[in-house]
């Protein structure tokens, strides 16, 4: 009896003894892995080539870059300051994502940032606010005001689109008409995929002095297609000389039944 108690406490102790290093070495490992630098993250997030990063700190789990810019058609854009809090289970998918802030000037980025591979990346659960001017270089018009981007999900792989569902708005939306700035209010609109790698989008009013609806839509690999009404007030559309610049793109209407000046858009191109 003596001898079966003595094996059963040594096989204990041995047990023992493997759990405690079992638990000495996990947490070895975290206190590693918890130390690795800020520039590994760095390096998942920018191996797409579509963003560049500086003065990188903090650890790969949370860390900050003093300066980020990202690339739109080619052309490197500035967003500032980024931060960065990486999800440690993410990395067991082999697809490493990070709740990331960004913020410089009038313009700020929020929302979960994943990269699926060399080339592709997935933002889910997004905001961003930004000046007009910073798509100057994708519009052939002036423009000017504040966008405000929801999204709920935007995935994109090797350049092209694979999903899109989000809301935009512009507020205080100008276009400069070659002689002067033409205030348009706030303006709406809801971005989808349409499945074959493009963009659709339908464009409203929101607080506007005209009355817009507008299906458009970016099929893939080019073109462009928009078609819709706008409608506005008679001594409005005067005021912004309408039937001069909106004959570029729309042809006139009978008047609506409430006096409203018609144009009916049906562009392609």
């Amino acid at each position: 009896m003596t001898s079966q108690t003595l094996t059963l406490s040594k096989f204990n102790f041995a047990l023992s003894n493997r759990l405690l290093i079992s638990l000495g070495i996990l947490l070895w490992l975290y206190y590693v892995i918890s130390q690795i630098p800020a520039t590994w993250a760095a390096y998942a997030l920018t191996r797409t080539g579509d963003v560049a990063m500086s003065g990188v700190s903090g650890t790969i789990w949370a860390g900050r870059a003093s300066l980020v810019s990202v690339k739109i058609k080619e052309v490197d854009r500035s967003i500032g300051q980024l931060s960065w809090d990486m999800n440690m289970l993410s990395f067991l998918t082999l697809k490493p994502c990070a709740k990331v802030n960004a913020e410089m000037d009038s313009q700020q980025f929020g929302g979960n940032v994943c990269v699926a591979g060399k080339n592709s990346f997935m933002i889910k659960d997004a905001s961003a606010n930004f000046p007009a001017g910073l798509l100057q270089g994708l519009t052939p018009i002036n423009i000017d005001g504040q966008f405000s981007l929801n999204i709920t999900k935007l995935e994109m792989a090797n350049g092209q689109l694979g999903a899109l569902a989000a809301k935009v708005t512009w507020m205080g939306a100008k276009v400069f008409n070659g002689t002067n700035w033409m205030a348009l209010g706030n303006l709406g609109a809801d971005l989808a995929d349409d499945t074959k790698k493009g963009l659709s989008a339908h464009i409203v009013d929101v607080q506007s002095p005209m009355q817009i609806d507008l299906n458009g839509s970016l099929p893939f690999p080019s073109g462009t297609k928009i078609k819709g009404s706008i409608k506005m007030p008679e001594p409005y559309a005067r005021e912004i000389n309408a039937a001069a610049w909106m004959s570029m793109f729309a042809a006139a209407q009978p008047a609506d039944a409430e006096g409203n000046i018609v144009y009916a858009v049906d562009l392609n191109y």
